[in-house]
């Protein structure tokens, strides 16, 4: 089956780190889409199917990471052997990761929540932290989950939910981590093209981001800049379909 092309930038890039563990034609790789997400090549425990099959499963896989066609046509130059290893590799992942926090709604349920309190006076600092801990995996949901956990999360709204929350913060939760993580989400989710075309078709996403500026927290100055700077930069110029 041939390869679809994409035209997108990639989630984040990948990189290829050759590992040699012996004298085969073919040395052992992992396949790091990100500082915090690798594909690592393992031993299947279930037989190989034919090649046909084989590159009908690997391309539905090989989508769902949203390369840039160059990575694509890397991925697809592998052996079939190492094919059947990354995906049986990234859906031992997938299995293991199933859970509440798999799901898009999770998250956009918990943002919806915490954004109807407020303030953070009436939390206890337990409270706060785990708050803050949610915001966290769900930016790290975005960077790592597949492209259809990204493309629900769009389809559900998400992106408002967060520039809502970030709208109805008052200063005690401005100054506080969860207003640097929210910041971290919108940066995770321009990330790939999808997120990165939603963001800058936003109506409220670039004013909303550039008032977060008005903080005084450091951390949060530092990556408003970084998310302003990118949507600026992508509103300026046409962007291509995901």
């Amino acid at each position: 089956m041939a390869p679809r092309k994409r035209g997108g930038s990639g989630r984040g890039g990948l990189s290829f780190i050759f590992c040699c563990f012996n004298s085969s034609d073919h040395p052992e790789i992992t396949y790091r889409l990100r500082e915090d997400f690798a594909l690592q090549a393992m031993e299947p425990s279930l037989p190989m199917p034919g090649y046909d099959e084989l590159d009908g499963m690997f391309s539905e896989l090989v989508d769902e990471l949203d390369l840039t066609e160059k990575h694509r046509e890397a991925m697809f130059a592998l052996p079939a052997e190492k094919k059947w290893q990354i995906y049986c590799s990234k859906k031992k992942e997938q299995e293991e990761n199933k859970s509440a926090t798999s799901w898009p709604e999770y998250y956009i349920d918990q943002l919806n929540s915490m954004a109807a309190r407020k303030t953070l006076l009436a939390l206890e600092k337990e409270d706060e932290e785990e708050r803050n801990k949610t915001i966290e995996s769900l930016k790290t949901a975005l960077r790592t989950q597949p492209m259809r956990f990204v493309t629900r999360f769009i389809d559900l709204d998400g992106l408002t939910c967060i520039l809502n929350f970030l709208k109805s913060m008052d200063y005690e939760t401005t100054e506080s981590q969860i207003h640097t993580s929210l910041i971290g989400c919108i940066k995770a989710l321009m990330n790939n093209s999808q997120g990165r075309a939603h963001v800058l078709s936003h109506s409220e996403s670039i004013n909303i981001i550039a008032q977060s500026l008005a903080t005084e927290n450091i951390k949060t100055k530092v990556a408003c800049v970084g998310d302003h700077g990118r949507c600026v930069s992508g509103a300026r110029r046409p962007q291509k379909n995901p």
